[in-house]
């Protein structure tokens, strides 16, 4: 009998009050077009976001308002939150799509330091 790897989500909606906000907060980075260097990093944020996602695969049941200052510190705090993330994830997909978001977003800080 199969047993299902998740227990949070309900048809592709996924309600952790953790993946909202870190999914939130990907949306105010994206956002951020006066921000230095974001034109660097957003092809990253994009590919984050998808792995995150699973492809469409798993959406945040809504968002949450979150305001980003200053991009660079913003980007770290994704990478935090994606590292507790991957950190308490039940299910070996979602583990690999988290490690994948994560580089990609190392990637983008390195891309514009």
């Amino acid at each position: 009998m199969p047993i299902s790897t998740t227990t949070v989500e309900r048809d592709g909606y996924d309600a952790t009050p953790d993946f909202v906000y870190a999914i939130s907060l990907l949306a105010a980075l994206e956002s951020a077009t006066g921000q230095e260097g974001h034109a660097t990093v957003l092809p990253f944020l994009g590919m984050a976001r998808a792995e995150l996602t699973d492809f469409g695969q798993r959406r945040p049941e809504r968002y949450v308002p979150v305001q980003v200052s200053d991009l660079r510190a913003g980007m770290d705090e994704l990478e935090q939150r994606i590292t507790a993330l991957l950190a308490d994830s039940p299910a070996l997909q979602h583990s690999l799509r988290l490690d994948a978001a994560r580089r990609l977003l190392r990637r983008g800080a390195a891309a514009v330091a």
